[in-house]
């Protein structure tokens, strides 16, 4: 339990480098793919072997001995700050390349429909969801403003967090509510028989992620 809060604390430091979105790897997985294959709802949804288990949790020490040297560093100008921004999105790509190469390709495909649920609309600024549903070059423009609308947004907050305008838990709270907002948007941009084909790609439903 108590190594579980530390990591916790210890991503959420990371995620506090990131001014936008959080970045999707080659295997199109938005956000930590370890972190989210970490909590015992998904794990047993995916019917996660032991020695799968065991993999997943070396990566996910590994994922957090980086991070440290991440988050102890405390970037201060903009060029490192820019630099570490970098750097926590690569480290949550490489990551998440490495836990999913765990998985078999029906995990994987379980693990994808989970995230669509846990996201929403966010899901839809990955290329590949754009592709599947058939998107328009009108709807990927509008998703593509809407993105770089809530990367201004995610810079501003973050801007008063470092000017001690607001706490590290005020600042994740107002860009959590921002993405559920921005999740509806996004969701609007669909068709209804694309929006129908995207509850569908969700799959069924599993219960507190």
């Amino acid at each position: 339990m108590k190594s579980s809060i530390l990591f916790r604390a210890t991503l959420l430091s990371l995620l506090a480098f990131l001014s936008g979105p959080l970045p999707a790897s080659a295997t199109g997985h938005p956000g930590s793919v370890p972190v989210l294959l970490g909590l015992d709802s998904v794990k047993k949804e995916l019917g996660l072997t032991k020695v799968q288990c065991s993999k997943l949790e070396k990566i996910r020490s590994d994922f957090k001995a980086d991070a440290r040297l991440i988050t102890t560093r405390n970037p201060s100008t903009a060029v490192e700050k820019t630099a570490a921004n970098t750097t926590v999105k690569a480290l949550i790509a490489k990551y998440n390349e490495k836990a999913v190469s765990v998985l078999t390709p029906q995990q994987h495909e379980r693990l994808l429909q989970i995230e669509r649920q846990n996201l929403g609309g966010l899901m839809l600024f990955l290329p590949g969801e754009q592709k599947q549903l058939g998107l328009s070059a009108g709807q990927i423009a509008a998703l593509g403003k809407l993105r770089s609308d809530g990367e201004a947004f995610a810079s501003k907050v973050t801007s008063s967090f470092e000017r001690g305008e607001v706490t590290l838990s005020e600042r994740l709270a107002t860009l959590r509510n921002y993405r559920l907002k921005q999740s509806a948007r996004c969701l609007r941009v669909l068709t209804p028989a694309q929006h129908k084909a995207f509850e569908n790609l969700q799959g069924k439903a599993i219960k507190q992620v």
